[in-house]
């Protein structure tokens, strides 16, 4: 399909169901990277709503190299990007401040050990912290991560053991403060 044709005129086609399909297949892993990134799920399902809205004007730009999956994640991350620029956003805050979301609960268990690793999450640099929340929170393969990022598997490989080293160290220090 040319990438010239409009929105409307997709969805009239057959592209509908192989459209919905893909939306169906990833749209969860996405919801979770862009929380990541916002921690509201308005700010979130806003996100999600842009991203699709660019993976759908740009379906025919996909040139098949990588998966289209890896091509969706490389928009989130442009859509995200966007998202921080346009509001002068700093950065991610999670925490228990969250607490009177109805839809957060404390009562379920490990509450604690879930806070400490979003602590260490966020005194990761950005670098890292993006890998570990496309690998974890999208479920993303290492091949599509770099796909998505535009960088060597190899730098893929590094970021995520540093990151994750990095969590560990922050976790184990955390707990030896108390």
């Amino acid at each position: 399909m040319a990438a010239s044709l409009t929105v409307d005129r997709k969805m009239t086609s057959g592209f509908r169901a192989e459209f919905e399909k893909f939306w169906a297949d990833t749209a969860g892993k996405v919801r979770a990277y862009m929380f990541c990134a916002c921690v509201s799920w308005t700010d979130t399902d806003d996100l999600v709503q842009d991203c699709y809205l660019r993976a759908l004007r740009g379906w025919g730009q996909f040139n098949g190299r990588g998966s289209r999956q890896a091509w969706l994640f490389g928009i989130a991350r442009r859509t995200r990007a966007d998202w921080f620029r346009q509001k002068n956003r700093k950065g991610i805050t999670i925490g228990l401040e969250n607490a009177n979301n109805p839809g957060v609960s404390l009562e379920r268990p490990h509450t604690e050990q879930i806070e400490s690793i979003w602590k260490a999450l966020r005194k990761l640099d950005a670098e890292q912290s993006e890998v570990v929340h496309l690998r974890f929170a999208a479920g993303l393969s290492y091949v599509e991560i770099a796909d998505a990022l535009g960088i060597p598997l190899g730098t893929v490989r590094s970021r995520l053991h540093r990151g994750l080293k990095a969590i560990r160290k922050k976790i184990e220090e955390q707990e030896n403060e108390t």
